[in-house]
């Protein structure tokens, strides 16, 4: 979502600018004006208050680029962007899903997540307390966009920012055992952009790591993103270790899944023995 100039209001009634159905969130709870180049973040005296980089708000603040704005459970991550580069969007709704405490567009009766059935929250109740966990999955949801505008910019240095957060989100996922194919698919599909745009393994070895770890096979989409990045440093080793997995059984392969197996034993077995672009990226980079 946007912030054009003027003025935007947050919170769960229809008639804010932006609409988050979460019970910890009040009807009208807090206002962002962008005015002469300046965006100012304000608590309009919310039941459950505001933080900013886990500060409570008491007022108002001038928001920094990457500010991380709490409200309610969800945080949202504030980037300033030339207003050039993308068309604005003003208003907006957005869902919390009872079960998973994870937010989606408004639109789906159910949960894009979890499948949980959703329903609405009435605007006369705010819930009060803090023991909701916050949940990172605004930047998961949002960074597509981010990526998007980034990476045909040549803003490397951004994009990976961006995308360590997303991955952070996927680790916390996989070792909670919750990771979805679709979530994971989307972090790797522009985690291997990065890396082919940068010529640099880092991201090419996460992604296949991370797919070890979530004892998963990649879809033919990711591999096709292989097939373009295995002249890289690592390549071989990190994709011998997520063949590894399903060769011993640690992770049993569905039979829709036999194709793209096939697909990475051929690769293995084409590997190119070129001299690597980064010697550095070898070792299993779990955190890129």
């Amino acid at each position: 979502m946007t912030s054009p100039p003027g003025e935007t209001v947050l919170g769960r009634s229809p008639d804010c600018h932006i609409t988050i159905e979460d019970p910890l969130i009040s009807r009208q709870h807090a206002r962002i004006v962008v005015e002469h180049g300046t965006v100012t973040f304000h608590d309009l005296g919310s039941r459950n208050g505001s933080r900013i980089n886990g500060r409570p708000v008491s007022g108002s603040q001038v928001l920094a680029d990457q500010d991380r704005v709490r409200l309610g459970a969800q945080e949202l991550v504030f980037f300033r962007m030339e207003t050039s580069q993308f068309a604005p969007r003003s208003t907006g709704a957005m869902r919390l899903c009872g079960r998973c405490k994870t937010p989606f567009p408004e639109g789906p009766l159910v949960c894009p997540h979890c499948g949980h059935a959703v329903t609405a929250v009435r605007e006369e109740e705010t819930v009060p307390g803090i023991s909701v966990p916050v949940r990172r999955a605004w930047i998961a949801q949002m960074f597509g966009d981010f990526m998007d505008r980034a990476l045909p910019q040549g803003k490397y240095a951004e994009a990976d920012r961006i995308l360590r957060r997303a991955a952070e989100e996927a680790e916390e996922r996989i070792a909670g055992g919750e990771i979805d194919a679709a979530y994971l698919a989307r972090i790797a599909e522009y985690a291997l952009k990065l890396a082919l745009l940068k010529r640099d393994s880092q991201w090419l070895c996460w992604v296949l790591d991370a797919y070890r770890r979530a004892k998963k096979i990649p879809p033919a989409t990711i591999i096709a993103g292989f097939e373009q990045v295995t002249d890289l440093a690592g390549f071989s080793e990190a994709l011998e270790r997520l063949l590894a997995v399903h060769h011993a059984g640690e992770a049993p392969v569905a039979e829709e899944d036999a194709p793209q197996l096939a697909a990475l034993e051929r690769l293995a077995e084409h590997a190119t023995t070129a001299a690597p672009v980064a010697a550095s990226a070898t070792e299993d980079p779990s955190s890129p």
